[in-house]
């Protein structure tokens, strides 16, 4: 669905009963376009005022980044963290994602640059939907070449690290023909190891 992470990400911040966001209803309005289950907490919530599309696009992502500053806000209000309390967004199988949650983590990660937010997004993809996924190499290039992103490619697993995975995971010892059948079966892909 459009922007579902990012309204799932919205709905989670905003069902916490630790503390009201410090968001303007203009930023509401916009937030419940993604999530419009806010508008039953905020039943007198009002309309924005219509603009054009790309005003209007350029809105909603600057109001969902004013839902990261909050965030980042409510964690230093309320005790959670130090002073400069960050925020981490993570966002798995980013390959999946429509055009405009792409869009907004986009804006999301040079904003995060230039007001200086203490924002950390976590973006996961299978380097092999790489070519496949709609505009995910174009933001995965623009970080890069913006100096946004760290890569970190998570490799195969070898036998012994299957085999230690699967001890911790059962807290036994395991046996060698099952390690060798999962190793066999899976090829060190840490997702199907664990399934």
């Amino acid at each position: 669905a459009p922007y579902a992470p990012i309204a799932h990400i919205i709905r989670e911040a905003l069902a916490e009963p630790a503390g009201e966001l410090d968001l303007s209803d203009l930023v509401l309005a916009d937030l419940a376009r993604l999530a419009p289950e806010i508008r039953q907490r905020f039943p007198s919530l009002p309309e924005n005022p219509p603009l054009g599309p790309q005003a209007e696009q350029q809105r909603l992502f600057d109001s969902v980044a004013s839902a990261c500053a909050a965030l980042i806000a409510r964690g230093r209000q309320t005790g959670r963290g130090p002073a400069e309390s960050p925020l981490l967004l993570v966002v798995e199988d980013i390959h999946w994602a429509d055009g405009g949650t792409l869009a907004i983590l986009r804006h999301l990660g040079r904003r995060s640059r230039t007001a200086r937010l203490k924002l950390l997004l976590v973006l996961t993809y299978r380097e092999s939907m790489l070519d496949e996924a709609r505009g995910l190499s174009e933001v995965v290039l623009d970080f890069t070449r913006e100096r946004l992103a760290t890569h970190v490619k998570l490799g195969l697993f070898n036998r012994d690290q299957t085999a230690e995975l699967l001890e911790v995971r059962f807290q036994q010892k395991i046996p060698p023909a099952f390690v060798d059948s999962v190793y066999a079966e899976t090829e060190g892909n840490l997702f199907y190891i664990e399934e």
